[in-house]
């Protein structure tokens, strides 16, 4: 693994990065394919290895930011009968991998450790990684506003005008009951939210709420990547009106420009679920620096939620372009501020009502 590798983040990259590494071992005859993933951030279910001859071995697929070796059995059961299992993580341990060599569950990890192995076709693949974790560090502290659940549940508090009930801001935000209470619970120790005595919503602190979200969330934002549109933005905002079968969205100025423009857009951000893909798909060509056009793979599926379309481009609602504009690549802190006072002053225009009879605590 390279030391410049960025430390994968949502549990997609995880599974991208596994599967290069078990390319990178397998015979070049062999292939992998994969189905589309239930969920943005998601893995896909499962993961097919195909031989020379056209024999297929189907894979189901565990995915997760980490394993321990108790955590094993659990996995296997996971699995149904007769079905081989598969196991991708950021860092795998030396005893995990242990563990899942004895309950026979193949598993690569991003740094390159690999254990692959099908009965038909007869396959076995093993690769050597990381013998510690890169990315270890100090657990992540009480009370931040950080990682998917806080993005979810921030996202729609501020898209949805309170009051919220519990039940509604679960559903809205799409994070488990258990990490919404918990981020609620932050939020309102901060005096970000207020409390009704039966514990829904009842009125939420949102410009405050995004300023701390993003300073937070924006510590370990996700990587840039930096390319040249050659024929200008205009031009590729033409193209843009026209791409279709990529997940994309465009955010900060990009975003902003339809509601409050504050400047003409000299460098446009775009959020895409696969980077590379999107950015082929445009012609848009990789520099290291000084290039017009900044994509990222946002770390929440999040960022994609409650999109808008303007002039047939695809763009992030307010709230996010506002936290992008903040924190992101194309950071411009009076662009920001001048988006929020158009959101202030218009909150009709952007900010959902909770449906009456169902949201309302």
């Amino acid at each position: 693994m390279s030391e410049s590798e960025s430390e994968p983040e949502r549990p997609i990259d995880i599974f991208r990065r596994s599967v290069a590494v078990i390319e990178e071992n397998l015979p070049p005859t062999w292939s992998l394919s994969t189905q589309r993933s239930p969920d943005l951030s998601e893995a896909p279910l499962r993961l097919d290895l195909r031989s020379p001859d056209g024999a297929v071995a189907k894979f189901g697929v565990y995915a997760a930011h980490g394993v321990l070796s108790s955590d094993v059995p659990g996995i296997a059961e996971r699995f149904p009968t007769g079905q081989p299992g598969f196991v991708c993580a950021k860092y795998l341990s030396e005893p995990v991998r242990r563990q899942l060599d004895s309950h026979a569950i193949s598993y690569a990890d991003a740094t390159g450790n690999v254990s692959l192995t099908a009965d038909r076709p007869a396959v076995w693949v093993r690769g050597r990684g990381a013998d510690a974790d890169p990315w270890r560090g100090p657990g992540r502290p009480s009370g931040q506003l950080t990682g998917d659940p806080s993005a979810r549940v921030v996202r729609a508090l501020a898209d949805f005008a309170a009051p919220l009930a519990i039940t509604a801001l679960v559903r809205l935000a799409g994070a488990s009951t258990g990490a919404t209470y918990r981020v609620v619970q932050t939020l309102s120790d901060r005096e970000l939210v207020t409390r009704l005595p039966r514990g829904g919503i009842g009125d939420v602190r949102w410009p405050k709420m995004l300023r701390e979200w993003a300073a937070e969330a924006g510590a370990k934002a996700p990587t840039p990547h930096g390319f040249h549109a050659p024929d200008g933005l205009e031009a590729l905002f033409d193209q843009l009106r026209q791409l279709s079968g990529h997940i994309y969205a465009g955010t900060a100025s990009v975003a902003a420009a339809p509601f409050a423009r504050y400047a003409p857009t000299r460098r446009a951000h775009f959020h895409a679920d696969n980077v590379d893909q999107f950015a082929d798909a445009l012609g848009l060509r990789r520099v290291e620096s000084g290039g017009d056009v900044w994509i990222t793979a946002p770390l929440s599926p999040s960022a994609f939620d409650r999109l808008l379309t303007r002039d047939g481009i695809r763009i992030v609602a307010p709230s996010q372009a506002f936290a992008d504009l903040l924190v992101g690549p194309d950071s411009d802190e009076a662009a920001a501020e001048h988006l929020l006072t158009w959101m202030i002053e218009n909150e009709s225009q952007w900010r959902r009502a909770a449906s009456p009879a169902t949201d309302r605590p």
